[in-house]
């Protein structure tokens, strides 16, 4: 990827991530002065003056085009993901995943209530997977990360409605959350 893209790509990651936040806390405003408690047990309805050109609206695509397969990680494991762990783990998941909006692919969380699948600040991942994105040309201040599983992971980012795979992680070693 160019320079030139790169600055266009954090560009628009940076506007989209305006927009979230924007539609999150839009979400979180009661309409007409209802109480947000009285708001919570209420159906869901589509809110006058919402954004149909939202990401949230968009069916999911994706693409492995730029996905960064080459060597290992310090930790022992290869950027290249295997036949099996493709065939098994990754592209059922994406199978399912772009028959959704984002919107629906958002709303999942876990028994913590942490999102199964959300943007994270670049400076939160390892330094190393921190420093391979500057080296390949992909940095951005966001990244998103799927749940695939337990620890597995799968990290790239998310222009408009298509995401674009950087890393298939797993081992969790990118965003490392056991103790050493």
């Amino acid at each position: 990827m160019k320079k030139s893209e790169a600055r266009i790509a954090r560009g628009e990651a940076k506007r989209l991530a305006e927009i979230e936040k924007s539609a999150r806390l839009r979400e979180r405003i009661p309409a007409g002065g209802v109480r947000l408690d009285e708001t919570l047990s209420s159906p869901k309805t589509a809110r006058a003056g919402e954004n149909p050109g939202s990401i949230f609206g968009m069916r999911m695509e994706w693409t492995q085009d730029g996905a960064d397969l080459i060597d290992a990680w310090s930790w022992g494991t290869a950027r290249q993901w295997s036949e099996d762990d493709w065939n098994g783990n990754v592209l059922p998941k994406l199978q399912e995943w772009e028959k959704l909006t984002w919107a629906e692919i958002d709303r999942p969380s876990s028994d913590s209530g942490h999102k199964m699948h959300h943007n994270m600040d670049t400076p939160e991942i390892c330094e190393e997977a921190q420093f391979r994105l500057l080296e390949i040309e992909r940095h951005a201040d966001v990244i998103f990360r799927f749940r695939l599983g337990n620890k597995r992971r799968l990290w790239g980012h998310r222009i408009v409605n298509k995401f674009e795979i950087v890393w298939y992680d797993p081992t969790h070693g990118i965003y490392p959350t056991d103790p050493d």
